[in-house]
């Protein structure tokens, strides 16, 4: 993700995340610094950070402790990749091994573990309790999601809004917060707070549901993972929802069966792909992301004009836009 296009009035900030990650997440444990600096080196989008940053000088904020805010938000992201690559059996995470695939499950959960207590420090340290209760609420969230998903492996049944509260709390929860502790940290009022964690839910929900598209249509080298990585981990995600609501009888028990198997050949995967294009899966899944992201946009009306506005505007267009 070029965040440069976005990141215009809090670059010199989001530099200095990066500098955090690389300077202050140190281990007297030889292994734990070059498992964590194989993850910071192999990067990500910095969506998070970003919208913290760009959130709190928003909300007015100038301060140095959004630099500590914006890395914790990406550390509890990192930490939940680490245990999802675990429960999910990825070998992949950014077109690279995981660090499941590298150094076996029990590292991958441990130096997640690492991650949260990292985050924690961050956290405990600046002393806001609005800010901690605002993280604790989050990852119970996200953790209840999680475990939601599980409970809904391979189940049919699920709708459209069983998955939308799936990635509420999974995705979107997360981003929220990030929206929500700038304001925080601005100390702007409840009315211009709530706008922002809005704006952050919104976004949310459409950059999952792109990602749901992405799994399907992407270029492999740029996505970062194999295509129909969600259906061979039995996860129903919007399209296939929709594909499955509005199939055929022979339809419906080839993508019940590639489920219930938990793996696919490329032919089989091009045939579901087509099942999910024949009942309009992708592009009612792309419908409702823009109408999130138009939605989201809607939030921040409130604000004045701004380059940190002007900046959320773009990037809420830019997340059902991209290609990775």
């Amino acid at each position: 993700m070029p965040v440069e296009r976005f990141a215009i009035p809090v670059a010199k900030e989001l530099k200095a995340v990066e500098n955090l990650f690389a300077t202050q997440l140190n281990s007297d444990v030889p292994l734990i610094n070059e498992v964590v600096q194989y993850i910071i080196q192999n990067g990500g989008k910095r969506l998070r950070p970003l919208l913290t940053l760009l959130s709190a000088k928003l909300a007015g904020f100038q301060g140095e402790a959004v630099i500590k805010m914006a890395a914790a938000m990406e550390l509890i992201h990192t930490a939940s990749l680490l245990h999802d690559d675990v429960v999910d059996d990825a070998g992949l995470r950014r077109g690279k091994p995981s660090t499941k695939s590298k150094w076996g499950n029990s590292i991958s959960v441990l130096v997640g573990d690492f991650f949260w207590c990292q985050m924690s420090r961050l956290v405990v340290g600046q002393g806001s309790l609005p800010i901690l209760k605002v993280v604790t609420d989050t990852i119970t969230k996200t953790t209840e999601a999680e475990i939601l998903e599980i409970t809904k492996h391979s189940d049919f049944s699920v709708n459209e809004e069983v998955y939308l509260k799936v990635i509420g709390g999974k995705t979107a929860a997360l981003l929220a917060a990030c929206c929500q502790i700038g304001a925080v940290l601005g100390g702007v009022s409840e009315v211009f707070e709530e706008a922002l964690k809005r704006y952050g839910y919104d976004l949310g929900v459409a950059f999952q549901l792109s990602d749901d598209v992405l799994d399907y249509e992407s270029e492999e080298e740029k996505f970062g993972k194999h295509k129909g990585v969600d259906l061979r981990e039995g996860k129903l995600t919007l399209p296939l929802i929709i594909a499955l609501r509005r199939a055929n009888n022979e339809e419906s028990h080839v993508i019940k069966d590639t489920l219930l198997l938990g793996r696919m050949d490329p032919a089989r995967l091009k045939e579901i792909v087509e099942i999910i294009h024949k009942y309009d899966g992708i592009k009612e899944t792309q419908r409702l992301a823009k109408q999130y992201v138009e939605k989201a946009k809607t939030h921040l009306d409130i604000f004045k004009p701004s380059l940190e506005k002007e900046s959320l505007l773009v990037l809420a267009d830019y997340v059902i836009e991209r290609d990775e």
